[in-house]
């Protein structure tokens, strides 16, 4: 990259996926989808709506507005907070200390694809 860009932009896609249904009726499986919700105020960060696949992020939380300040710490944060939802909802059921590695796992993998 040139300039010290990060080259990446963030869309917003739920219409192609809150339609789409398995033969059985579930929400279909993959990676989800990624919208924004403002609500500041709330002390919620994200939330992963299951039946939407979609994780919807509260741009209005002040964590998010100070990681907005920088293109590089608001890279990292929103993919901290896309880790979060399908890493809770593909491992019902662990412990704290395993979710957190699985959480981690998947954010160095998410990194290295960034670079």
């Amino acid at each position: 990259m040139e300039g010290g860009s990060l080259g990446w932009s963030l869309d917003t896609v739920t219409d192609s996926l809150v339609n789409h249904l398995s033969k059985g009726g579930e929400a279909r499986k993959g990676l989800p989808g990624c919208t924004y919700r403002r609500a500041p105020g709330e002390m919620w960060l994200s939330r992963f709506e299951m039946g939407k696949n979609v994780i919807v992020i509260n741009n209005g939380h002040r964590g998010f507005v100070y990681a907005g300040k920088k293109k590089s710490r608001k890279l990292w944060y929103i993919s901290r907070l896309l880790c979060k939802g399908p890493v809770l909802h593909n491992f019902p059921g662990l412990q704290t200390g395993a979710l957190l590695k699985r959480m981690i796992e998947l954010s160095m993998a998410m990194e290295e694809h960034l670079k």
